[in-house]
């Protein structure tokens, strides 16, 4: 019998526990939150915003340690290796009308291989925005989860508990090597129930429903602006405030009063950004002529900053000259590592800068250092222990070897804290130029 893309192998499970040691580890802070929400029964399809290429899937497989099986854009299969490679990786094809009317009928097979995967109990991992795009937003979301759940409740006889799970990704940075990442699990959406309750509607109504029913879900695991007017500017203006240490105190302080739960870890910088974005919907709800001033304001320092290189937390949070001295002797101390560390991490790191300049998307820059990285990692350990145990007395030879190890990851946090510190120094030689930002800090 033909092995199903859903059966467990050995190959599989032993090289997801490197892929999710890698994955974790190329994150500063990676945080899961509300898998108590996960049904311990029935069917169940992970749903999930979509704005970090593959990241997005690499992040949601690591959250837990049993497998799954993802759904891709049906172009990524057309070479015959790439297609063997993902399908090895627990990966299935869907067709969208950009793939032909011809490719869009084969999506019969694909829901009724989705089926037998849920039926075998066996999570399915769909975005249901059909693509990424790395925004604090939601497109529109497609009608295939909906299909798919449907007919896994019919394929039971109506028996089997369906459900779609909502789940929010959260990072700190789209484009940055080793920021932050949160996987927010939400409550999830009893579809079998739902189909019985709506039963006297017609089908393509009950999918309207349910649309609007996941994009709020999904909308509230996430810090969420609800269209791209305003876009930059709002999400601008909510980063300043964040970055801000007192007002990132107060609001924190008040979103857990008023919610009665103390937040921990990345949660708290969620709920900050929530509350801002809630703050300045409400403004331009209740004050559009104020709010277009401050957003004309606050367009006018990002682009500034930006053409500048200087970070939203050197403006916020300005450090004094003292400060700035002390940054600088840690900067001067941890030199000699990095350049250690620079030297033994080239292996993987020049290749990276490589790929990356071959990146049109810059949505796959996180998945192409992510790529290099589980490519080289361990060849690149393996060459330097050949050198420090072939050319050093195995004492020297070991003290390097551990001195190598965290190599890769010290040359980032390295390279953002000479980053930071240079941006406070540009700010303070350069706010005298900085265009009028009265009233948005």
């Amino acid at each position: 019998m033909k092995e199903k893309i859903q059966d467990g192998n050995f190959r599989y499970f032993f090289l997801k526990v490197f892929v999710d040691w890698a994955v974790k580890s190329s994150y500063c802070k990676y945080q899961v939150e509300g898998l108590e929400n996960i049904p311990s029964e029935g069917c169940t399809i992970w749903a999930s915003n979509h704005t970090n290429a593959l990241m997005d899937a690499l992040v949601l497989l690591s959250s837990t340690r049993n497998q799954k099986v993802f759904m891709a854009r049906a172009d990524i299969f057309r070479k015959k290796t790439a297609a063997n490679w993902l399908r090895f990786l627990k990966v299935m094809p869907i067709y969208r009308i950009r793939d032909g009317i011809d490719a869009v009928k084969r999506n019969d097979e694909v829901i009724a291989q989705a089926t037998d995967i849920l039926m075998d109990k066996v999570p399915l991992v769909l975005f249901p925005e059909a693509t990424h795009r790395p925004k604090h937003s939601l497109l529109k979301l497609s009608k295939g989860i909906f299909h798919i759940a449907a007919s896994v409740y019919e394929h039971s006889g109506k028996e089997e508990k369906v459900y779609i799970l909502p789940i929010g990704i959260e990072y700190g940075d789209y484009f940055r090597f080793r920021s932050t990442v949160l996987v927010r699990v939400g409550e999830p959406l009893d579809m079998s129930g739902f189909i019985r309750e709506n039963a006297a509607d017609p089908w393509p109504v009950q999918m309207l429903k349910l649309r609007e029913v996941l994009r709020d879900r999904l909308a509230g695991l996430i810090a969420y602006l609800p269209d791209d007017e305003d876009y930059d500017a709002m999400w601008e203006y909510v980063k300043l405030k964040a970055a801000d240490r007192k007002v990132f105190a107060d609001t924190l302080s008040r979103v857990e009063k008023e919610s009665g739960v103390k937040l921990k870890g990345l949660m708290r910088n969620q709920a900050v950004d929530q509350y801002l974005i809630k703050e300045i919907l409400a403004m331009r709800e209740s004050n559009p002529e104020a709010s277009a001033e401050l957003f004309r304001k606050t367009e006018g320092l990002r682009l500034w900053r930006i053409q500048n290189g200087i970070s939203v937390f050197s403006i916020a949070d300005e450090k004094g000259w003292g400060k700035i001295f002390i940054k600088f002797l840690m900067a001067l101390a941890g030199l000699p590592y990095y350049l250690f560390c620079g030297l033994v991490s080239s292996l993987i790191w020049i290749p990276t800068v490589i790929i990356l300049g071959r990146v049109q998307d810059d949505a796959f820059y996180n998945t192409a250092r992510f790529g290099t990285r589980l490519g080289l990692s361990i060849i690149s350990f393996i060459v330097w222990c050949l050198l420090y145990f072939i050319f050093l007395p195995w004492k020297w030879a070991l003290a390097a070897l551990l001195l190598s190890l965290p190599s890769l990851r010290y040359i980032y946090a390295y390279g953002s804290f000479v980053r930071r510190l240079l941006s406070d120094l540009r700010w303070k030689f350069r706010r005298r130029k900085a265009p009028d930002h009265s009233g948005v800090l």
